[in-house]
């Protein structure tokens, strides 16, 4: 799996090891550039999404079920009395505009709703109306994400600068570490005032490990989503892509072009893509390139209770995707049997897989592979 770079690679290792049913993503852009109406797509949650800016006056979250065929066909296997899918939440914040940091339009505390979340979706309007006000009268996707980040940086310089004053008074009294991390700070704030966010600073892992309990909003991995209709230019939509591509270190996957009103409205996929000429994005295809961002896979447990399906980012040891499970099954952790959940299915069941020599016997140090059926053996 591709990481952009040193911090993404710290940070999956850092905050997604022992998460699985409760993944966020923090859905930001501009009033009006198609926020709630995504959210409502993607959780069919209803949510206002009337025509005037600052009408979500309160974040809303809705959780969602991971589509997963994998799991389906696991639990048709075992007939199970509960299927339990991976699951992801999504956070519609309300918009933000220039001055946001500050308390412009619905301020600060709406930022602070993005410190929760494991990941930013930013939603950029890039289609003309003149029934959907635009809070700045223009289209420019590009312009709207830079004012965005803006906000973001400015809202961590003050964290920054909020920590470095404590740290300076440590310091002065001889406390360890606090001269690392004052120089530390002072870099990032430099960076920060440059318009640089976290994400794309040059830092170490220990230079990680000082600034990570500030929780700073441009740490996290992020995805844009161009919120586009029938119509628009391709060499326009060409354009905007290349200008956010730099964010994406290159790599196009985490840029998706979306009818965000019409994905709310598709029912059967194939009827539009009979009537575009083209493959429109789902909620399905805005679920996987999440999912993707987040750098996770997905391995299985189940019986004829209970069937599950567990997320943990790539490279995770078995041991750790038996904590995810339970606390107790990583501290007692002793050995895994494993084999692939379709490899499994398509012999019968376990006692075939075993007999045919097909489920492995592994230790605490085995890295998890996506579609990995696990029994665990642990003491209690």
């Amino acid at each position: 799996m591709f990481v952009n770079s040193m911090l993404d690679l710290w940070y999956y290792k850092h905050n997604m090891i022992t998460k699985s049913h409760t993944l966020s993503v923090g859905i930001v852009g501009l009033p009006n550039s198609g926020k709630s109406t995504i959210f409502n797509a993607l959780t069919k949650k209803s949510v206002p999404a009337e025509n005037f800016p600052f009408c979500t006056i309160d974040k809303n979250v809705g959780v969602i079920e991971i589509p997963d065929e994998r799991l389906d066909k696991l639990s048709t296997f075992f007939n199970t009395q509960k299927r339990v899918p991976s699951a992801m939440t999504f956070v519609d914040i309300a918009g933000l505009v220039k001055g946001a940091s500050e308390g412009e339009g619905l301020g600060n505390q709406f930022l602070s709703h993005i410190r929760e979340v494991d990941v930013i979706m930013y939603i950029l309007r890039a289609f003309p109306s003149t029934k959907i006000v635009h809070v700045y009268d223009r289209v420019d996707p590009i312009d709207d994400f830079e004012i965005v980040q803006s906000e973001l940086i400015l809202k961590d310089m003050e964290s920054v600068e909020k920590r470095l004053k404590n740290v300076k008074k440590m310091a002065r009294i001889g406390k360890e570490n606090s001269l690392d991390e004052s120089i530390l700070l002072e870099k990032v704030l430099e960076e920060l005032d440059k318009g640089v966010p976290v994400i794309d600073m040059k830092l170490t892992e220990a230079e990680l490990i000082l600034i990570h309990e500030l929780w700073l909003l441009t740490a996290k991995p992020r995805m844009f989503v161009l919120n586009c209709k029938e119509g628009i230019a391709e060499e326009d939509l060409k354009r905007w892509e290349k200008g956010l591509r730099k964010h994406t270190k290159g790599d196009d996957k985490y840029i998706l072009r979306v009818d965000v009103k019409l994905i709310g409205e598709m029912e059967n996929v194939s009827e539009y893509e009979e009537l575009l000429g083209y493959h429109p994005s789902t909620v399905n295809d805005v679920i996987d390139i999440t999912y993707s961002r987040l750098n996770l896979l997905t391995f299985y447990t189940g019986s004829s209770k209970e069937c599950n399906a567990w997320s943990i980012q790539n490279g995770a040891t078995v041991k750790e995707a038996a904590g995810v499970i339970h606390t107790d099954l990583e501290k007692g952790f002793v050995t895994a049997d494993v084999i692939n959940v379709l490899d499994m299915i398509k012999v019968g069941g376990w006692n075939g897989a075993k007999e045919k020599g097909l489920v492995k016997n592994v230790g605490k140090d085995y890295i998890t592979k996506d579609g990995d059926y696990i029994v665990i053996l642990a003491n209690r």
